[in-house]
Parts: C-alpha cells; structure tokens; sequence
C-alpha cells in the first residue's frame, strides 16, 4: 500500500466524519453511542454471493476502511460475516511508524455457532472477540469460547427468532464503554440497523462490477425500507471504486 494513498484515505476520513462527536440526542434505544454502518457494494447493489468470500474494495478503497476502523472502539459483523470469511477485523494500512490501533471485535450471534477455530481467537496477542448472544445459548460452546479468551455477553430482549433486539445489543455495549460502533455488515445485520433508524453515519462502497442476480442485495427486503432517508454528504474516488458518506 503506498504511503500517499494511506494519507488521502485518512484525509477523507478525518475531514468528512467527526467521530469524537457524540449523539445530543439518544437513540430510540436511549443510546447515544455513534453508529457508522459501512459495507461495499458492486453495481448492482450485491455485497456477496451466498456462502462465498467476496471481494469488492481496491486497495485504495481499502485504506479508507482501515482508517474507519482505527477510528471505532469497536466493529460488528454478524456470525455469519464469521463463518464465510473468517475475518480478523484489524487495522492494517497504517503510516510508516505509526502502531496501529485495533477496534473491539464484536460478534452477533444469539445461538452461538462462533468456530472454536476462527482467525479472531487464534492469536493471544490480538484483542478477543465480544460474542453477543441470546438467552437459548448453548452453555458448554459458551464455556468453550470463554477458555480461548472471548466474551459472552448475553442480551436477553430478542426478537420472535430469537436474535438480539439492536436497540438492547447497544445498550449492552454502551455499558461496557463503546463510544463508537463500525457496523460492517453482512446482509441482515445491515438491513437489521437500517430499520431500526440506529445509524449516524453510512458509508458505502461503490465498485464497478456487476455480480448478477445470485447475488445477496445490502437489503434483503424486496420492497425496501419505508421512510428510510439517506443525505449524502460527501463523495471520492480511491482508485476505481467511489465511496459515498451520508446522514440517515
């Protein structure tokens, strides 16, 4: 990654987004936590294929990711974001002598299906997973995740298939110190805090590729989300992608 492309992504991040601002007034949920909810996307609206690892951001578009992260407290992704990519969640991209500084990874998953296995408990050196689960847990896979280092917090407001109300996820984790929350995704987790109006900031990703219709859309809702207003702020081209900052 060159140098002058880490500066323009932290450039536009810094310049864009006030992160150290905090909510004047709570959400819904009486949270006032700030919510950034940011995912890339291809032409045609898809963010993955079912079951597979996709890749959409360049590089440069990348850095610009990284430097969201370095910005948070902590970032989510739903189990199954987990399951298919296993990802590490860290930051990566950063300048010449400067340490990179790593979110809180924070996992939804209400019936905990987190890999014993997975790339976020592997290192002792890296922070552990926060797993958000309901009350219908199993209790020895609990014990199993907690000797390899990750949290289990429990979130007994849930949903009529047993998933964490979000309003409740962040109340849960305002009160254990998260000032800012990057949401990346997958699809019900986005479409889960669209719905809810639980977002301060988006941030999207435009890549110039089509993925067809096998393709699993941002939204699942065939008709969309009612009432949801989006006010772009800002756009940027990093390399072939463009990158667009809204209010919501």
């Amino acid at each position: 990654m060159e140098t002058a492309d880490i500066e323009r992504a932290r450039a536009f991040v810094e310049g864009n987004v006030d992160f150290t601002r905090r909510r004047t007034q709570p959400h819904s949920s009486g949270t006032i936590l700030f919510v950034t909810l940011t995912y890339a996307q291809s032409l045609d609206g898809k963010i993955s294929l079912p079951g597979q690892k996709l890749l959409l951001s360049s590089a440069q578009s990348m850095a610009m990711t990284h430097r969201l992260r370095a910005t948070h407290s902590a970032i989510l992704v739903g189990i199954g974001t987990v399951l298919v990519d296993n990802p590490r969640l860290r930051t990566k991209h950063t300048l010449p002598g400067e340490k990179p500084r790593h979110p809180r990874p924070v996992v939804l998953d209400p019936h905990l299906r987190f890999p014993l296995d997975a790339r976020l408990l592997e290192n002792p050196e890296y922070i552990k997973p926060w797993i958000v689960a309901g009350p219908d847990h199993d209790a020895g896979k609990r014990r199993e995740l907690e000797a390899r280092g990750a949290r289990v917090l429990v979130v007994g407001e849930c949903d009529a298939k047993g998933r964490p109300r979000i309003g409740a996820v962040l109340g849960v984790l305002e009160q254990e110190g998260v000032s800012s929350l990057m949401v990346e995704g997958g699809a019900q987790v986005i479409q889960a805090f669209l719905e809810c109006r639980m977002v301060d900031c988006l941030i999207v990703t435009i890549a110039p590729t089509v993925v067809g219709s096998e393709g699993v859309p941002a939204v699942l809702a065939q008709n969309g989300i009612p009432g949801l207003t989006i006010r772009p702020r800002a756009y940027e081209q990093f390399g072939p992608d463009v990158v667009m900052i809204a209010d919501i």
